[in-house]
């Protein structure tokens, strides 16, 4: 496709190559839990459905009378802003909090978060504190929580995780960029698989093919995803000092307009679920959170924000006057009217997430990201197994075996120690940390003793196979909802979850007790090359 001089064409695919070495495993674990993400919500719904309940809305008519009457048992300062959204297996979360500075010293929340019954609107748990203390007690959305906080920023106190995401996200951007302009042959690799010929050669054939018809997916969720660790981190505080004077405030109002006229006078709100309802009206989609500030003052505004209106990319939310219900503005994801940036931003949440399309779209999103995992980690088997001649490459790919297939099942693990703990006073977070390390030291110890890689790789995938299993039967028996009466309540996460684990793990353990493939590697002897049968 590009027709480059030969140094060019070494130097490029040097950078490609060591570009996904030096930063690979990373990457794969970013990669392996933005899958799991993708699908957060769901994996929350079916980790902790209600049994009881049939939700029909994520935001249900009667939250009015449920808000005026918690917002009576908690401290008028936290009235500053109520945030409402819906929380797992149909919960009503509802956040009435303040903006301050933690202990840290860095800008924060600190208030009360009531969960509801989605039904009867009844208190099914209180949580108060700092909002990392709120977030660490919300057991129900335990699962996801351990998954996306994984794949964000990798368990890494804030900023310093994001750092590391958002560079791993250019990391995969550069090998992107360069497995296509070494590609001299794009189109021909697109269907190239050399089945009749030696192990090496279709491995390689199958990491060609399958990065080729991933690369504008693996482009487009490396910029996006580095967007979003930038953004906050280093792209709005650089804005910030550059344009602003360091006035992050000034930065704010420019960004999403000035605040309304203060204005402290007591004024009742208007009625939420008729602001709900014109927003309902005006979208032709459903509203899934709602952010009240300067609840119970003249000041107050509501703003909604709703799922993706169908046949549209981009979101917007609906600015509604507190006291009157009055219909101020659509406001676009970013400044006070629409624009080509605004909508630029408003592109990045749905192309990173694939949730544009509903299920379907997420599920392609996720088959692509499988297929982005497999590009690197066997780009990176492949790249060590060409210098396994030299003892250091030959501890890499040791290492790269270890953490490929070790990772995917100390992931699988974390959920059980969820499910077994979930009545304990132990924090979800905690508990699933605990468990996916413990799996992670026995798999190096697997990883150390194992001389053939190929017997690692295949005991490792059964163990995941089995450990997929596995988890609807711990769900089960641990208080979770049958099938039957899932699907009563419109639960249809319940068993769509447990038939994707079966599904994986049967073919987890099918490739694992497989017919045992040798691999030829090449190896440069003299000048020459020769093959010499080695496990992969």
């Amino acid at each position: 496709m590009f027709k480059l001089p030969r140094h060019e064409t070494k130097t490029l695919l040097a950078i490609h190559g060591w570009s996904g070495v030096l930063l690979g495993l990373l990457l794969y674990a970013v990669i392996c839990t933005g899958v799991a993400a993708v699908f957060a919500s769901e994996l929350n719904d079916w980790a902790s459905p209600l049994p009881h309940a049939t939700v029909s809305a994520d935001l249900p008519p009667g939250l009015d009378d449920a808000i005026r009457r918690l917002a009576n048992e908690v401290d008028p300062q936290f009235h500053e802003e109520v945030a409402v959204y819906r929380g797992a297996g149909g919960r009503l979360n509802l956040l009435f909090h303040r903006h301050e500075n933690g202990p840290d010293g860095r800008p924060t929340e600190r208030g009360v978060e009531f969960e509801l019954d989605p039904v009867s609107f009844a208190p099914l748990d209180r949580r108060e504190g700092w909002l990392e203390e709120i977030e660490a007690q919300r057991a129900s959305t335990g699962v996801a929580d351990f998954l996306v906080n994984l794949h964000v920023r990798l368990h890494i106190p804030d900023p310093w995780g994001l750092f590391v995401t958002g560079v791993l996200g250019l990391a995969m951007m550069v090998a992107a960029v360069t497995g296509l302009v070494i590609h001299r042959h794009l189109l021909r690799d697109l269907f190239t698989m050399r089945l009749g010929r030696d192990a090496v050669l279709r491995r390689r054939d199958v990491h060609v093919v399958a990065g080729s018809w991933n690369l504008p997916f693996a482009f487009i969720l490396a910029f996006t995803g580095s967007f979003f660790s930038f953004a906050t981190s280093v792209g709005l505080p650089a804005l910030a000092m550059v344009k602003f004077g360091g006035d992050q405030q000034a930065l704010f109002e420019t960004l999403s307009g000035a605040p309304r006229a203060e204005d402290p006078r007591p004024a009742r709100l208007t009625n939420v679920d008729a602001i709900l309802a014109d927003a309902r009206s005006r979208s032709n989609a459903e509203p899934n959170f709602l952010s009240i500030t300067h609840y119970g003052r003249a000041d107050s505004m509501a703003t909604v924000y709703t799922e993706l209106p169908a046949d549209e990319l981009v979101y917007s939310s609906y600015v509604y006057d507190g006291p009157t219900g009055t219909f101020i503005r659509e406001a676009p994801p970013m400044g006070t009217r629409p624009s080509v940036g605004a909508s630029l931003v408003g592109l990045m949440y749905p192309l990173h997430f694939g949730n544009f399309g509903g299920a379907l779209s997420k599920a392609v999103w996720v088959g692509l990201g499988f297929t982005g995992a497999y590009v690197t980690l066997t780009g990176m088997l492949l790249w060590a197994k060409r210098r396994e001649e030299q003892p250091a490459w030959r501890r890499m790919a040791r290492f790269i075996h270890y953490v490929g297939y070790g990772l995917p099942l100390a992931l699988v693990c974390a959920p059980y120690a969820f499910f077994i703990l979930r009545d304990s006073d132990i924090p979800a977070a905690t508990s699933q940390g605990v468990a996916f390390l413990t799996v992670a030291a026995l798999t190096a110890v697997a990883a150390v003793t194992t001389r053939d890689m190929d017997r690692l790789r295949r005991r490792l995938l059964a163990a995941t196979g089995i450990a997929l299993l596995g988890l609807p039967v711990v769900r089960l028996a641990t208080g979770g909802l049958g099938w039957m009466q899932a699907l009563e309540h419109g639960i249809a996460a319940v068993p769509c979850v447990d038939a994707a684990l079966m599904i994986v793990g049967v073919a987890s353990l099918w490739v694992a007790l497989g017919r045992r493939v040798r691999m030829a590697l090449p190896t440069r002897v003299e000048g020459q090359i020769k093959s010499e049968p080695q496990a992969t």
